[in-house]
């Protein structure tokens, strides 16, 4: 793996903490009504859609079991049709889908640094 896709899937597991912080301790219902975490929490998951865009693709079909497509797919509708981003999809995807993509890119951190020795 090339060192700049290191770099990109490190910088997506820090912008995944970020999100946890934002939102830790919210209910479903609070997380609705709180206008600041839901666009802070939008544009952290844009701007990870944005830098998957760079990973090669190579790393892409290497770890293909991650789902780079559709991380690219959110941030495409969050940034194009802002507006009308579905919450509860969003909620779910903060709370189910980001922290098992952060346990999948933290293995590979850990197996491509082993792979050095």
């Amino acid at each position: 793996m090339k060192i700049k896709d290191k770099i990109i899937i490190q910088k997506i597991i820090n912008y995944i903490a970020d999100i946890e912080k934002y939102v830790e301790g919210l209910q479903p219902r609070e997380f609705l009504d709180d206008k600041k975490t839901i666009t802070a929490c939008a544009f952290t998951v844009s701007q990870i859609g944005e830098i998957v865009k760079e990973i090669t693709d190579e790393t892409i079909a290497k770890y293909s079991y991650i789902p780079w497509n559709s991380i690219k797919g959110m941030r495409n509708r969050i940034v194009h049709d802002y507006e009308n981003v579905d919450l509860s999809v969003l909620w779910g995807t903060i709370k189910d889908s980001l922290p098992e993509l952060k346990n999948q890119l933290k293995d590979i951190i850990i197996n491509e640094h082993e792979d050095l020795f």
